[in-house]
């Protein structure tokens, strides 16, 4: 399979914004079904829009990369410029939402949190840049960085929709 080409990828791509396009629905879900809980609790609120701004990536990603006959530096710039707007965002939302953190999430919580919304976005960006540079890996990095942003946003949305409340 071509790291450099999305062709051969269409299906996995086709997959990912599937998912990721019900993810979303299930989050809206949550934030519905527990709205006046969510909240309550200050740090749930940025929870909510950090899982937000992966799946959002993801689909748009994930939907831009079946665009047939585009080339790698094509991709590289999608790639880069999703992973590079949702990196700032998710960076935004965790350094405003740290400040709320101790009476609510422990430390070693909050990390977990941020190190699960980041991975993914640097996985893309290491994919961006791959792709720009055609050497590296490209679409391999990309893939799995999408796949990770979807386990984290996952997390967040169960939080969302379960763990509140206990």
């Amino acid at each position: 399979m071509d790291a450099y080409s999305s062709s051969a990828w269409a299906p996995a791509f086709t997959a990912i914004a599937g998912s990721s396009a019900a993810l979303t629905g299930l989050l809206f879900v949550a934030i519905s079904i527990n709205l006046s809980q969510i909240l309550k609790v200050p740090v749930l609120v940025p929870r909510a829009m950090e899982v937000l701004v992966l799946l959002t990536a993801v689909l748009v990603l994930s939907t831009l990369l079946l665009m047939p006959a585009m080339p790698a530096s094509g991709l590289g710039v999608e790639v880069l410029s999703i992973a590079l707007v949702a990196e700032g965002l998710v960076t935004l939302i965790q350094v405003r939402s740290a400040h709320t953190l101790p009476t609510v999430v422990t430390p070693g919580g909050f990390a977990a949190r941020v190190l699960g919304g980041q991975v993914g976005l640097i996985l893309l960006l290491v994919g961006g840049v791959s792709l720009l540079a055609q050497s590296g890996g490209g679409l391999y990095w990309v893939v799995p960085g999408m796949a990770f942003a979807m386990v984290s946003a996952i997390i967040g949305a169960w939080v969302l929709l379960v763990e509140i409340l206990r």
